[in-house]
C-alpha cells in the first residue's frame, strides 16, 4: 500500500523540530506496512522522497506556496496513493483542488492534519505587530483573503476528506468532517534516558529547546528566575539552558537576560541534535515545554518537547491541557496558562521531590513507552480515517 504525505514544510534548521515530527510519523506509516513519499521544500527546491523521487526549482520571486501546490496537485495526479495525508497550516482553495485530483485518481483515504488549532489568530497577530500603519494595512488586507479563502474553502472540505487531526483545543468537527484531538509521538529507541540525579543539594539547570521563542514563554522562566534570584539566598542557584531560538527573536531575548541581570545564569547553546543535545539534556534538571500557548488562544497542547522530555525520563515543566497529563503526574509540573512569571519556590521543590525519589524517573520512562511511541498513534489516526491496514 502506498502513502503520501505531502507537506509544505521548510527543511530547516529552525524548523528542526517539525522536521523531527515529520520523520516519526512516516517511519510509523512504514512500520504500519505502508511505502511513503513525503514533500518537503529546500533551498528553492520543492521535493519528493521516496520510490519515486522528484524535485523542481522553485522561483523565489513568486508566490511560493502557489508553486508548490501546483507541482504537488500534477504530482498526485501522476502517481497512484491509497493514502493522502496532509499536514496544513490552513485550508484554502488550492488545498481543495489537491483533494479533488487525490480523487479522481482513485486515492482511498484522505486525512489532513491541522498542527495548530485554532490557527486564524496567528494571522491576526501578523497585524499586531507590524510596525507602521501602511504596514498594518497592507497585512490586514492579506489576513482578511487568507480568512476568507479558508471559510470559503472549508466548506468543500467534506467532499473530499475523510477525517481531520486537530492539533491544539478540542473539536469533534472541522467544517463539517469528523474530526479527532490529536498527540504528539516520538521513535522512543532513539532517546536514550538520562541518569537520575539524587544530590539535592546541586543548582538546578532548566533546559528550553525551541525554534520560535515567543509562544514559548521562556521570558516567563527568565522573570521568576529573577525575582528567585533577588529573595533567596539560601536555596539551590537556577541556570536556564536554550537550545536553539529563531535569529529574529534572539536579539530581544538576549536584551531580556541582561535587564534582568541573568547574564552569568543562562547559556546559549544555538540549535543541536542528535549525540549533541543528548549530552545537554545529562547536564540538566527540568525541561520546559510551552508555557506560552495563551499567546496563541490555545488551552490545549500536544508538545513534542513534552514526549522527548519524558522518554529520557526529564522531569517537566508544562501550561496547557493535555489528554495524557494529570494534576497528580509525578513527573510532570503544571503552571499556569498566562503571563506570570513562573513561581520558581515550586519548581525548586518539583525538582528537588523528583531527586529524592529514583522511581519517579523509572515510571516516566515507562509511561513515554506506553503512550508516546509514534507507531501507536499513527494507527489510531488511520483507523479513524478508515484506511486499509494489513
Amino acid at each position: 500500500m502506498n502513502l503520501m504525505y505531502l507537506t509544505f514544510q521548510e527543511d530547516a534548521p529552525l524548523y528542526l523540530g517539525v522536521k523531527n515530527k515529520i520523520e516519526g510519523q512516516i517511519s510509523a506509516f512504514e512500520k504500519l506496512g505502508y511505502q511513503v513519499t513525503c514533500s518537503m521544500w529546500q533551498d528553492n527546491r520543492f521535493c519528493f522522497f521516496g520510490a519515486d523521487s522528484f524535485q523542481r526549482p522553485l522561483d523565489p520571486a513568486k508566490r511560493l506556496m502557489k508553486q508548490m501546490t501546483s507541482i504537488a496537485n500534477e504530482y498526485i495526479g501522476g502517481h497512484p496513493f491509497d493514502v493522502l495525508y496532509l499536514r496544513l497550516d490552513r485550508v484554502s482553495s488550492d488545498m481543495i483542488q489537491i483533494c479533488k485530483t487525490a480523487r479522481a485518481n482513485h486515492v482511498k483515504t484522505i486525512a489532513v492534519e491541522i498542527p495548530n488549532y485554532p490557527y486564524l489568530a496567528d494571522y491576526m497577530r501578523n497585524v499586531k505587530y507590524a510596525k507602521t500603519l501602511g504596514t498594518k494595512v497592507k497585512t490586514a488586507a492579506k489576513v482578511a483573503v487568507t480568512a476568507a479563502d479558508d471559510r470559503l474553502s472549508g466548506r468543500k472540505l467534506k467532499q473530499y476528506v475523510d477525517a481531520v487531526v486537530l492539533y491544539g483545543n478540542k473539536a469533534d468537527s472541522f467544517f463539517g468532517v469528523k474530526a479527532m484531538n490529536g498527540d504528539n509521538g516520538i521513535n522512543i529507541d532513539r532517546i536514550e534516558p538520562i541518569p537520575h540525579c539524587a544530590d539535592t543539594s546541586k543548582d538546578i539547570a532548566i533546559l528550553g529547546v525551541a525554534g520560535t521563542l515567543w509562544w514559548q514563554g521562556y521570558d516567563r522562566i527568565l522573570q521568576g528566575m529573577s525575582t528567585y534570584k533577588k529573595s533567596r539566598s539560601d536555596g539551590p542557584a537556577l541556570k536556564f539552558v536554550l537550545v536553539g531560538g529563531d535569529k529574529t527573536e534572539m536579539p530581544e531575548f538576549r536584551a531580556l537576560v541582561e535587564k534582568l541581570g541573568l547574564s552569568e545564569d543562562v547559556t546559549f547553546c544555538g540549535f543541536k541534535k542528535g549525540k549533541e543535545l543528548s549530552d545537554i539534556y545529562k547536564t540538566v534538571d527540568v525541561g520546559a515545554s510551552s508555557l506560552g500557548c495563551y499567546r496563541r488562544g490555545l488551552t490545549r497542547c500536544s508538545s513534542l518537547k513534552a514526549r522527548e522530555y519524558c522518554a529520557a525520563a526529564l522531569p517537566f515543566l508544562y501550561a496547557y491541557d493535555d489528554a495524557k497529563l494529570k494534576e497528580d503526574t509525578p513527573f510532570a509540573l503544571r503552571l499556569p496558562n498566562d503571563e506570570s512569571p513562573v513561581n520558581m519556590d515550586r519548581v525548586v521543590e518539583f525538582v528537588q521531590h523528583c531527586r529524592k525519589d529514583p522511581s519517579i524517573a523509572k515510571e516516566e520512562r515507562e509511561f513515554a513507552e506506553k503512550n508516546y511511541d509514534w507507531k501507536t498513534i499513527m494507527k489510531q489516526v488511520l483507523e479513524f480515517a478508515g484506511a486499509s491496514m494489513k
